[in-house]
């Protein structure tokens, strides 16, 4: 403790480097675990083998992983991301630039990505404790190592390191946009959530909250760059080769059609059809419905669920209401009853301390930051889609580790004879 209070800094920093290795080795052993190969065989597959280890591969219905590789390979021929078909893309530019130069230093293969994803969640840990350190409690210099510690823990976030996907990049852009904030430097936050949108498309919605507290601390400027380009960003995404036209011309559709009819208000969510957990399975009435609102659109996924929407109203909300309760709470239907355990324990760990820990500090700048990302992530994940594994809600877990350090320490200095500021 005494290390902690004397030289936070440090104990950060060590933080930071034990999140490195430690989500590195947990990362491998979950990307063998869940491919079913020995952690050997992974680490020594590469050019062709290991491309072709990922769903869809070479095939016209690649999966994420294969598009973000075939992006990455095609840039280090033409530099250019380009998808199968030949055409350029612009689905999460940054990210397949970031896989290209993994590539290229350390050939096509998972080790260099999974080292490079490792030293991302290193990042993320530093710009998280120092950005708690920065708006806790001066006089109680471990609020800044607690924040690096829950960070170090959740082994939810850790398991991306073995993923070929940009959660990482995403989160520890926007992890270092947390920092400027705490600082006051709105120039180079702008750039850094500009950056998070190259870097993960669903990350337009952050950058929304973001415009609208740019907006409330009356940085219009800044507020009008962000809309411009997360409208850009929209629109790039309407008109670019998709990854996969079942999976993203139809975000809507697939959260809000007949298939999720038979959902009870209490019900945990879930993919329809897609999750190995679940009781539910189609019924030829259901798949009729399901069918008859495309062909009444013409085969378009978006129109046929505004559609759905607009015939269904009382089914629409009570999907809403499925929604916010899961965008709000530790687990969703899609998770093995393991993962609902994990889940759970770092919910309590961070929600009810992080929530306690933003009223405390509601006066600051970035608690309002905090505040508008809770509330428009919440929106659009009640309104359209929860992703299954509340992956887009990771934004919002962040930013409540921070504030759950701060919780801790004003629940413990509670205890301290000297005054502090009350909530």
């Amino acid at each position: 403790m005494k290390t902690f209070e004397r030289r936070p800094c440090t104990v950060i920093g060590l933080l930071a480097v034990v999140t490195v290795f430690l989500h590195l080795l947990f990362g491998v052993y979950y990307a063998a675990s869940v491919e079913k190969v020995a952690v050997t065989t992974l680490l020594r597959q590469q050019g062709g083998p290991f491309l072709a280890s990922h769903s869809g591969w070479n095939t016209s219905r690649e999966g994420d992983a294969a598009y973000y590789n075939r992006t990455a390979t095609n840039i280090l021929r033409s530099g250019l991301p380009r998808q199968r078909s030949g055409e350029v893309t612009w689905h999460a530019p940054l990210y397949s630039y970031f896989l290209a130069g993994c590539y290229a230093v350390g050939g096509v293969r998972f080790w260099p990505v999974a080292a490079a994803q490792a030293v991302l969640s290193g990042l993320t840990a530093l710009a998280l404790g120092t950005a708690a350190k920065r708006i806790g409690l001066p006089q109680r210099g471990w609020i800044g190592p607690s924040a690096a510690l829950l960070y170090l823990i959740n082994l939810r976030i850790a398991m991306y390191v073995g993923y070929i996907y940009p959660t990482l990049l995403a989160l520890a852009l926007f992890a270092a946009a947390v920092w400027l904030a705490s600082s006051g430097r709105p120039a180079w936050f702008v750039v850094l959530i500009v950056l998070g949108m190259a870097a993960q498309a669903s990350f337009f919605v952050v950058a929304v909250a973001c415009a609208v507290w740019l907006l409330l601390e009356r940085n219009r400027l800044a507020a009008l760059l962000l809309v411009a380009v997360a409208v850009l960003r929209i629109g790039v995404g309407m008109v670019t080769p998709k990854l996969s036209e079942e999976k993203e011309s139809a975000v809507l559709w697939e959260a809000n059609n007949p298939y999720y009819e038979s959902m009870r208000w209490n019900s945990l969510w879930e993919r329809r059809p897609g999750n190995p957990w679940t009781k539910w399975s189609v019924t030829a009435a259901e798949q009729q419905r399901y069918d008859q609102y495309l062909a009444r659109r013409g085969g378009n996924p978006s129109r046929a669920a505004l559609l759905w929407i607009r015939e269904n109203p009382a089914q629409y909300v009570k999907l809403c209401l499925i929604r916010l309760r899961t965008t709000l709470g530790p687990f969703t239907g899609q998770m093995s009853p393991r993962n609902r355990a994990v889940s759970m324990f770092y919910w309590l760990m961070i929600f009810p301390l992080g929530v306690y820990g933003l009223w405390c500090l509601r006066h600051l700048p970035i608690s309002r930051l905090a505040l508008c990302v809770f509330l428009v992530l919440t929106a659009f994940e009640t309104l359209v889609i929860t992703e299954w594994y509340l992956r887009y809600r990771m934004p919002v877990d962040l930013l409540l580790m921070v504030y759950a350090a701060v919780g801790i320490g004003r629940l413990l200095n509670k205890r301290q004879a000297e005054p502090l500021p009350s909530c």
